[in-house]
């Protein structure tokens, strides 16, 4: 594998962050009023994808960091949004985010140092906590039905040994991104952040979850109370089960073991 190179840090703006809107235009305002009050040395772009028709986001001042906007002639899935942003993208650096993020501070010079420090790093991403600063499970082990069951009994955010990241919150080296294809857009919803981990680490790169970047989740959880959500989410879990990515990525935490 070629290693990427470093990405610079410092006053360059080197990140393009994507944002995906639902009809959640009310939380996205929060989110960008975040990026507003704590200004990112780092962030060049935020692209705003209005995946349905509504209101106008409110007036914001980003600063150095420019707003741009895709309006979807017809909803699109998670993968397929985020790679039409990438097309987008300018900076050597993407970061895929949920509307319902808010900043606590500048998460993305921490999560830049990580990437600088270690050029085999493909993927970094926050420490993820819940509005009442509790630490949310999102680095997790491979992403089967036996570790699905133990989240269940003993939840754990896997830290030191993350198998996969949860896509709330994503930052990659562009070109790793370009180099895997992005986001598998056969997943409509739910699992692409496994898929795309695991796919990431078949391919020789490593991620990681770094606790001196925080951000904060006001998770929505619309599979716990939507049935199309919920059959969403399962479907997507039977399908990467039966992906090559997933055998072989098995196949080698096997022989790591052994």
């Amino acid at each position: 594998m070629k290693s990427p190179g470093p990405v610079a840090a410092g006053e360059a703006l080197v990140i393009s962050l994507s944002v995906v809107s639902h009809g959640q235009v009310g939380i996205v305002n929060a989110f960008l009023r975040t990026i507003a009050a704590h200004r990112p040395a780092n962030l060049a772009e935020v692209i705003f994808t209005r995946n349905i028709p509504e209101p106008a986001l409110d007036p914001v001042d980003l600063g150095y960091t420019r707003l741009i906007v895709i309006d979807n002639p017809d909803p699109k899935g998670f993968g397929t949004n985020h790679n039409a942003a990438f097309a987008h993208a300018s900076a050597p650096c993407f970061c895929v985010a949920n509307p319902d993020i808010l900043l606590i501070d500048d998460p993305f010079g921490p999560l830049l140092q990580a990437l600088e420090a270690d050029p085999d790093l493909g993927l970094v991403a926050p420490l993820v906590l819940a509005p009442d600063h509790t630490v949310e499970n999102t680095a997790r082990r491979l992403y089967t039905p036996a570790e699905l069951l133990m989240q269940k009994l003993r939840p754990r955010n896997r830290q030191a040994s993350a198998d996969w990241l949860a896509g709330m919150f994503l930052l990659f080296r562009a070109d790793v991104y370009r180099r895997i294809g992005g986001f598998d857009e056969r997943f409509f919803m739910y699992i692409e952040d496994v898929d795309i981990c695991t796919r990431l680490r078949v391919a020789g790169y490593k991620l990681r979850q770094v606790p001196e970047a925080r951000v904060i989740h006001a998770a929505q959880k619309r599979s716990h109370r939507s049935f199309t959500h919920m059959r969403w989410h399962l479907t997507s879990m039977f399908r990467y089960w039966g992906t090559p990515g997933f055998r072989e990525y098995r196949a080698m935490l096997r022989g790591e073991s052994e």
